[in-house]
């Protein structure tokens, strides 16, 4: 594979900055810092490969363009970056933002792999004041049931290579969105069904997925979309747009688990799943009103990246949903991540395409929430934090080459150090909750909290080795 994890870092401002004294921080506060983190992964955002028949010079200069095309979407996490005069005039002479470029062979085929110029594209991007998302991206595991023409089931796996999983991968690459899909081998096959994933059972996909340590979850069915014929669907059938917080859901799913065991209800197999049919043909209709509903969500989560902002449902899919009766297939997905849980359906020509359309929207989702808008100069902010367990030079260094790397930070300078709490000036090109949002997908940098757990007022923060 080409994809690769690689270290980026920027030059610290070396102007002198006014000194600002050292937020004190109690012993209490030191030892109870916040574990809230998600698992995170460092991905090439400035790289991208483009599958070619030959080498000659003309294939060599649209595959450029192309490439060029990839790593602009993948740099700000939105195929709307395209429409941009400044990036249009940067895609009219690729050449000058290419740093090299090889050929790659896998799997009998050959490809253009493309490195550009990141400090040049994070400049043009933030000069047209265009997303900028950083290469710290939260990994995503994706539990998919696939039911085929002649009605079997399977989920898929790392190990073989379908058509749709490849396409889930592809696109996901292009993208820069780190996911997974289970090992199902004998742990997993003890830990969840076929049936718990087609019937997007949240409980069970939450408890298979801890021994992969992935916070985000993705749980979705794909089967045919024929219109002559009810698909067997469990009895959970979900509106389309739904979202409800994840305490609420586990609740529910808890109580029914015990009115069915009050009922003496047991369920196996196939038997369970040929019921409450009916309900399906409700489930599309919610799907076309609410898909249609929440075009202003997803451009008011790209802009302003709302915490309510919710997955997949967004404009993109307005245009899926008007072709229900024609798509030869339906995917519905289930998402859970950030406390919440959200529900949708999506209809498309073939396996292949959901998944496309799938990973597509979810980066676009995870770009809304994560990718910095650029603020201009005069308009920066510059705010103190305070980060204790910096002890060393080696702390220190590590410390101050993290916080530049954030695509959030336009510099990071330390003003003071006291102990072992050292106090930076960062200088912002976003807002403070863009660099929270950024800090939480590791765990290099966590909040102090008092003895009631309490994060502590003056951003102060906790260094992990």
């Amino acid at each position: 594979m080409l994809t690769a994890v690689k270290r980026n870092t920027k030059k610290a401002n070396t102007k002198g900055r006014r000194l600002t004294p050292a937020i004190g921080l109690s012993l209490i506060a030191l030892l109870n810092y916040s574990a809230f983190t998600f698992a995170a992964q460092r991905v090439v955002v400035s790289e991208a490969q483009i599958q070619v028949d030959d080498q000659s010079q003309r294939t060599q200069q649209a595959a450029l363009k192309k490439a060029l095309r990839q790593v602009f979407i993948k740099m700000s996490g939105s195929t709307h970056v395209l429409d941009n005069a400044g990036v249009r005039a940067a895609l009219s002479s690729p050449q000058s933002l290419l740093r090299s470029y090889r050929f790659a062979y896998e799997n009998g085929q050959t490809y253009y792999v493309a490195e550009f110029d990141q400090a040049k594209l994070n400049e043009i991007l933030q000069r047209e004041m265009l997303p900028l998302w950083g290469d710290r991206r939260p990994e995503t595991i994706v539990w998919l049931v696939e039911e085929t023409e002649n009605e079997t089931r399977s989920i898929l796996d790392e190990s073989v290579n379908t058509e749709l999983q490849l396409a889930l991968k592809k696109t996901a690459k292009e993208r820069g969105v780190p996911i997974s899909l289970p090992l199902m081998d004998l742990t997993d096959n003890v830990n969840i069904s076929t049936y718990d994933v087609w019937g997007r059972f949240v409980e069970p996909l939450r408890q298979a997925s801890v021994r992969y340590n992935i916070d985000n979850i993705i749980g979705a069915r794909v089967y045919p979309n024929d219109p002559s014929a009810i698909p067997d669907l469990p009895e959970n059938v979900v509106p389309s747009g739904t979202v409800e917080s994840l305490d609420d859901v586990l609740s529910k799913e808890g109580q029914d688990t015990m009115s069915e065991m009050g009922a003496d209800a047991t369920v196996t197999g196939d038997s369970a799943e040929g019921e409450a049919q009916s309900e399906v043909n409700g489930d599309d209709t919610e799907s076309n009103g609410n898909v249609s509903n929440s075009e202003q969500a997803f451009d008011a989560a790209l802009n302003n990246r709302d915490d309510s902002a919710v997955p997949f449902t967004m404009n993109e899919f307005a245009d899926y949903a008007k072709r229900a009766d024609e798509g030869k297939y339906a995917l519905d997905w289930v998402f859970v991540g950030g406390g919440k849980v959200s529900y949708g359906s999506i209809y498309g020509d073939s396996p292949q395409a959901l998944g496309k359309q799938l990973i597509d929207a979810y980066s676009n989702y995870l770009s809304s929430l994560y990718a910095v808008v650029g603020i201009e100069v005069s308009e920066r902010e510059v705010i103190t934090v305070s980060i204790a367990n910096i002890g060393s030079i080696n702390s220190y260094a590590s410390a101050t080459d993290y916080l530049n790397s954030l695509s959030v930070i336009e510099s990071a300078t330390l003003v003071e150090q006291s102990g072992t709490v050292a106090t930076y000036s960062l200088t912002l090109v976003g807002t403070v909750d863009d660099l929270l949002n950024s800090i939480q997908l590791e765990g290099r940098l966590r909040s102090v909290t008092d003895a009631y757990g309490q994060t502590v007022k003056g951003h102060s923060f906790y260094w992990s080795n």
